[in-house]
């Protein structure tokens, strides 16, 4: 066996429980890619939701971690693994490692801005969604043949995440996958003049409802 087979039966075997109703409860698994600016806050983010008490270091290329959490005493553990994509827009072809046919209906992706650097904002978000766009849909493309439901189900999720008597409805361009925007370094942003920050903000929110995503 390889060391990383023998890392995972010692995780089965630490997580193994003689309760045989809780071995049926289904465990939900989710997968998230964090991927932005270059040093602009992804693993402090990560480090937060999984309660790591870390101080942060640069990340290479693509890392992943993962974090346990039960939803009730006694229940199964749901899981959430976290990719990060290092090295701003250098790394793009790394993208799609971490999505596939098999993971992509529990799949989001967190892009993270650095509010304090508005010059590579629009570069930066234009680049890294219009990659993971064209691999999520190559990935669409080949369920579509493969398990049609599947790729039925995704898009049908895409679009009823839109209001069909929004006005802008036949207008936007829902991003494939569940997407999140966050801007970091608020503090910085916040020290701006106030047109300045009105242009960020209203170009964020413009991204976000052209894509359909959170911010």
């Amino acid at each position: 066996d390889t060391l990383w087979d023998l890392a995972i039966a010692e995780v089965e075997k630490r997580e193994k429980t003689d309760d045989d109703d809780a071995k049926r409860v289904e465990v939900w698994e989710k997968s998230v890619l964090f991927m932005g600016n270059k040093n602009g806050g992804k693993t402090t983010i990560i480090l937060r939701c999984l309660e790591r008490e870390e101080t942060p270091k640069p990340t290479l290329a693509l890392e992943y971690t993962f974090g346990r959490r039960a939803r009730r005493h006694n229940a199964p553990k749901d899981i959430a693994h976290f990719w990060e994509l290092g090295g701003g827009t250098s790394l793009l072809e790394l993208i799609r490692i971490p999505i596939s046919s098999n993971n992509i209906k529990s799949f989001a992706v967190v892009l993270v801005l650095d509010l304090s650097k508005p010059n590579e904002l629009w570069t930066t978000m234009e680049k890294l969604l219009q990659v993971t766009r064209n691999h999520v849909n190559k990935i669409l493309t080949k369920l579509e043949k493969t398990n049609p439901e599947v790729a039925t189900e995704i898009k049908q999720r895409m679009r009823n995440n839109l209001q069909r008597d929004h006005p802008d409805y036949e207008l936007v361009d829902p991003f494939p996958i569940p997407l999140v925007i966050i801007g970091s370094k608020y503090d910085i942003f916040h020290e701006f003049d106030s047109e300045m920050r009105k242009i960020i903000s209203k170009t964020l929110r413009f991204v976000s409802h052209y894509y359909g995503a959170s911010l």
